[in-house]
């Protein structure tokens, strides 16, 4: 069943009319309890934004809906996916309190946990000199918000539209799951450095991933390089690890079936908090498939040093072989379009 018929009940409400939106408007760090086993919250950006009368509200560059405000109370909604890729709507009810949002999560009246806001500050680390922190290691599967539904253009969602999850699936072929995939799913991954690059050694498919930090520019005509997991290229601000990235494949980047250009950019700010955990931020700026840029936060704590990444299986013969019993192949050799 296509992501279009999951969210098909999931209709944006009326404008809310505001009177006391301006405290709540701006950047927030959203940090959620979930029940991810990983022991973090789960993390990600919450936006509010003014429109005339009313609050917009985007969760991770995806939209979600204002259902009341009330002073300094707020309630909204918030789609997010299991691993299967399953919609859940969480209700956040949240009061705001010497600058921070605090509340809890229900779904279906069942309390899924406690999250919190606090203002995301602007830090901008350009022209800072280079502090390199030690990355390498392993580190665990990430904790993320999951958000389902994004904002996509005409086309975006007319690409979403035509995917079928049982068969345009890359993942189900054994193909790469490409960058913003294999950065959120639930894999380990081991960093290594080497010579001026950075390595990223994915749990997800034995996929290997190259940032080079040594200066160099993105090749000629690289948005047609139909790379993957892009042509990556870092640099040091302080200690912070700006990555970007460049020559995506044209493909999806989750499971549901979100599109990506070859056009997209990838931006990335790799760095260790106190604690020493390793958060990545993503934005990603697709104009053909969306109208503001897709968001992400991933959370990853360092594993033991004798800790080992296990080796990936995949075999593509279920796939076709299912495919074949159910009489299905024509179908399949027919969207080609669809394959990315």
């Amino acid at each position: 069943m296509k992501r279009l018929i999951l969210v098909a009940c999931f209709i944006y409400m009326p404008t809310v009319v505001l009177s006391q939106s301006s405290e709540f408007v701006g950047e927030w760090l959203l940090q959620l309890e979930n029940d991810n086993r990983i022991g973090m919250p789960a993390v990600g950006s919450l936006v509010f934004e003014e429109h005339e009368d009313s609050l917009a509200i985007y969760i991770d560059g995806g939209p979600v809906n204002l259902l009341e405000l009330n002073g300094n109370q707020i309630r909204f909604d918030f789609d997010w996916s299991d691993l299967p890729d399953l919609m859940h709507i969480s209700i956040m009810d949240g009061t705001l309190e010497n600058g921070v949002i605090e509340g809890i999560a229900t779904e279906n009246g069942e309390n899924r946990g406690a999250w919190r806001a606090t203002r995301i500050l602007e830090s901008n680390t350009s022209g800072m000199s280079p502090a390199p922190v030690d990355l390498t290691g392993i580190w665990s599967r990430p904790s993320i918000l999951s958000k389902h539904k994004f904002d996509l253009t005409e086309a975006g969602e007319a690409s979403n539209a035509t995917y079928d999850p049982a068969i345009d699936d890359p993942i189900l072929r054994c193909v790469s799951d490409g960058l913003i995939r294999m950065s959120h799913g639930p894999f380990s991954i081991e960093v290594v450095e080497r010579q001026g690059r950075l390595f990223v050694l994915h749990e997800d498919l034995n996929e290997i991933r190259r940032i080079y930090l040594d200066g160099r520019d993105f090749p000629e005509a690289i948005d047609d390089a139909s790379l993957a997991m892009g042509y990556s290229i870092g640099r040091w601000e302080g200690s912070t690890l700006i990555v970007e990235s460049r020559g995506l494949k044209r493909t999806v980047w989750d499971a549901g079936g979100m599109p990506i250009s070859s056009g997209a950019r990838v931006i990335e700010r790799w760095y260790l908090d106190s604690t020493g955990q390793l958060h990545v931020e993503f934005s990603m700026t697709d104009p053909v498939n969306y109208n503001r840029p897709v968001k992400m936060h991933t959370l990853r704590q360092k594993s033991p040093d004798d800790a080992e990444i296990s080796e990936y299986s995949c075999d593509p013969h279920a796939f076709y072989r299912s495919l074949q019993l159910e009489d299905r192949l024509d179908e399949y050799w027919g969207r080609s379009i669809n394959r990315r």
